[in-house]
């Protein structure tokens, strides 16, 4: 069941739950049990198998098809990142989604990362919320053509002042996703980890009141959003829906305290100004 607030009224949408199922690639296997534990929280998870090698997994696929693999970054002698490059090529693997698991998540392993074809990273420790949000990412999150990407971004005033080979840069290091209409981008109480930036079609940002949730304000393509989460990563204070099918880029915090040149000055200027701007109106309307 999925909410969604238009003109003001809720409007209940009915989604079919799957079942997904999902393995698990780590060679502790303590660590694998408490995560096995923690999956069994999320109602449409399945832990259908588990492994400590990655050498016996296509065995273990050969009855048991897959829609997800956490894998742990730390495989002893084998490459994680070559591992997951060759069960990409492999039919029977090639749209698995894979969430990189990893005490030592730093920007080097998330490039390889995205690289390799991992779309979803959990930091541990983690808690219950983090690995959902690490779930969502690897479903929810497209791979998508620079150079499509790069033409949309280029006439978004957000990034007006990056040159396209920072923009470049800035693709391969961060995520495109796409929401279906009625999807939540966040939620209100969530941990704050990133700055979304929609390219594409529009989100609401809604707050929980009394008297129901609220529309605090409707945004449209080139609108930023979620920006504080790159000053305190503090818990949301209000939640972010897709109102129609949309299309965001999604700037990790982590991300972006990795890096230290000009792309990371221009990043943190931009919120600056966005944060300023917001700030002014917000002082223009309650003085109104």
């Amino acid at each position: 069941m999925t909410e969604l607030l238009v003109a003001g009224k809720v409007e209940v949408r009915q989604r079919p739950a799957r079942v997904l199922k999902l393995m698990i690639v780590d060679p502790m296997s303590e660590s694998r049990s408490l995560l096995r534990g923690a999956l069994r929280n999320l109602k449409q998870i399945e832990v259908v198998r588990e492994t400590g090698t990655p050498g016996n997994i296509m065995e273990l696929l050969a009855d048991s098809p897959l829609d997800l693999i956490m894998i742990d970054q730390n495989l002893g002698d084998e490459n994680v990142y070559d591992v997951v490059k060759h069960l990409k090529s492999q039919p029977a693997t090639a749209n698995v989604k894979f969430v990189l698991m990893s005490s030592a998540l730093d920007m080097e392993a998330r490039r390889r990362g995205m690289e390799a074809g991992i779309l979803g990273y959990l930091a541990k420790p983690y808690d219950l919320n983090s690995l959902e949000r690490s779930l969502r990412d690897a479903l929810g999150r497209v791979s998508t053509n620079h150079k499509d990407t790069l033409n949309k971004v280029r006439r978004i005033e957000f990034f007006s002042e990056f040159s396209d080979l920072e923009l470049v840069r800035l693709l391969k290091i961060c995520q495109t996703r796409k929401y279906h209409a009625g999807e939540p981008i966040f939620r209100e109480g969530e941990k704050g980890d990133r700055l979304y930036v929609l390219i594409a079609g529009q989100v609401q940002i809604l707050k929980q009141r009394d008297t129901g949730k609220e529309v605090l304000v409707t945004l449209n393509s080139g609108d930023a959003f979620g920006e504080m989460a790159l000053v305190d990563q503090a818990p949301r204070s209000a939640e972010a829906v897709a109102l129609t099918d949309s299309m965001v880029i999604e700037v990790n915090a982590e991300i972006i305290n990795d890096i230290n040149d000009i792309l990371a000055l221009k990043l943190f200027r931009k919120m600056a100004i966005l944060v300023t701007k917001k700030l002014r109106e917000y002082t223009q309307h309650v003085n109104a």
